[in-house]
């Protein structure tokens, strides 16, 4: 495995590694609310598999003030370390072991494990597939439909998603319903959901955030811009080949069961 290069080596301090997708916005939106210093990492070479075995974004190394580091991946693992190591306040977060600390980490592993993903296979279906793919449509878009009313319930009893204060777990699901149009949903069918997300926008640190590395390109308003569709066909064409030549690439035989072909 190659080792990141001397020239490339990560700053004392943050260093957050990402580009302009969905997941690393949650860890750098998170560090402008706690007014961390950070420095941005390229992802894309060789070596990034030294920091994340997955080659996937986001990633952060902490750099201490001794001179030893800390290398986590995966945007929960980070946002929970940036908050265990900055949040000493608790500004976003609750002391480990409260009632507070496990809803805020149970909304956080929901989107992790359901919201997120679930948004983003309707996003393949409904926006990538190099063809159309109905039954995969059929069946996220109603799933990330679904969740998005789970959320609008959870919603209506609280301002937040754990209670009276913004956590990192609102942090993280913003990012993905800020991008619902995208994916297939309408936000506005979700009233509690819309009425939260437009006040999480208006805030400062989001607003900076989601200019870092780049302008974020998936809001409802820039997919909808008439002016920028060139951008969008050409992100759906290329990527979809793109996830497609990806995929190919590890193509094999379904293990067979017994019960196969039971359900048509």
């Amino acid at each position: 495995m190659a080792t990141i290069p001397p020239e490339k080596a990560p700053k004392p301090g943050l260093n957050i590694y990402g580009y302009a997708s969905v997941n690393p916005y949650k860890v750098i939106i998170v560090a402008e609310e706690l007014s961390v210093d950070m420095g941005a990492g390229e992802s894309q070479a060789e070596w990034y598999a030294s920091i994340n075995p997955n080659g996937r974004m986001p990633a952060l190394i902490h750099v201490k003030e001794d001179g030893t580091s800390v290398t986590v991946f995966e945007s929960a693992a980070c946002l929970l370390y940036i908050a265990s190591e900055f949040d000493k306040q608790h500004k976003l977060s609750y002391p480990v072991g409260t009632s507070g600390y496990w809803t805020r980490l149970s909304w956080l592993s929901w989107q992790v494990a359901g919201y997120g993903p679930m948004m983003g296979q309707a996003c393949h279906f409904n926006r990538y597939a190099t063809e159309p793919v109905p039954y995969g449509a059929w069946r996220y878009t109603p799933e990330f439909r679904r969740l998005h009313n789970v959320l609008d319930k959870q919603l209506s009893t609280s301002p937040f998603i754990a209670g009276d204060r913004l956590m990192v777990a609102d942090v993280a699901i913003f990012i993905f319903a800020h991008s619902a149009k995208w994916c297939g949903v309408d936000i506005n069918e979700f009233p509690n959901v819309k009425a939260w997300h437009n006040k999480l926008a208006q805030r400062p640190a989001f607003q900076k955030g989601l200019q870092v590395p780049l302008p974020y390109l998936f809001s409802d308003e820039a997919v909808s811009n008439p002016g920028g569709q060139d951008f969008y066909n050409n992100m759906r064409k290329y990527g979809g080949q793109m996830i497609k030549g990806v995929t190919d690439k590890w193509q094999g035989d379904v293990v067979p069961v017994p019960s196969d072909h039971a359900n048509y």
